[in-house]
């Protein structure tokens, strides 16, 4: 993807997200094997009428203590300012590890690969994401923590809805998470997501976001 000097569009938005992931129980123990679920609620220009809509099963193995693999299915919904709807399929294979400690905080990261159909095109995307995550706890109870994350997105291959293949976008945020019980952790933080467009205005979205991941 060639990147030239543009104008930039900035944005509002707001994203909600549930989460739950844990482990199978076999014969009153944890398996090695892992289910992923995720439902999330994005608005983005806040007022303009866009939303997305997205649900990501999944199930994963621990390959031992620092290293799972991950495959599963999204199914993403977007609605633009006409308000016509696309959708959006994914299958996608993800490797998350524990890469280490630093400063009283954990180092964690993720790589992950999605095979994108649109309705809008024809042509399969092929996206590869790395996620590289650092969450430190603050004060003495335990149950706060500092998180910081960034996560670039690589279009390997050009596609005729998204564009040339190269640096498609960027995610950092920052969050507070807080551990509310033993069955629900809350991260609430920000988030600035920066997506280059190839035909037209870069756009870098503002993003208030909640996540609550829960345990049943």
């Amino acid at each position: 993807m060639s990147m030239s000097v543009s104008a930039t569009e900035d944005n509002n938005a707001v994203r909600a997200i549930f989460t739950t992931t844990d482990t199978f129980q076999d014969a009153d123990k944890s398996s090695r094997w892992h289910y992923w679920f995720d439902a999330q609620a994005r608005y983005i220009d806040v007022g303009a009428g866009i939303n997305q809509y997205l649900l990501r099963p999944g199930i994963g193995y621990k390959v031992n203590d620092n290293l799972t693999a991950w495959a599963g299915y999204a199914r993403l919904w977007t609605r633009g300012r006409s308000g016509n709807v696309n959708t959006e399929d994914r299958f996608w294979q993800q490797l998350s590890w524990t890469a280490g400690r630093w400063n009283g905080g954990k180092i964690t990261m993720r790589a992950r690969l999605e095979q994108r159909s649109v309705s809008a095109g024809d042509d399969l995307g092929l996206v590869l994401r790395f996620n590289v995550k650092y969450a430190r706890p603050i004060g003495d109870a335990g149950k706060t923590s500092l998180v910081l994350a960034v996560e670039p997105f690589v279009d390997l291959r050009d596609t005729d809805w998204g564009g040339e293949s190269g640096l498609g976008q960027n995610r950092a945020y920052i969050r507070i998470g807080w551990r509310a019980s033993e069955r629900l952790n809350l991260e609430t933080g920000y988030m600035n997501q920066f997506l280059w467009n190839d035909s037209g205005e870069d756009r870098r979205n503002h993003v208030a976001v909640t996540n609550f991941n829960v345990k049943f």
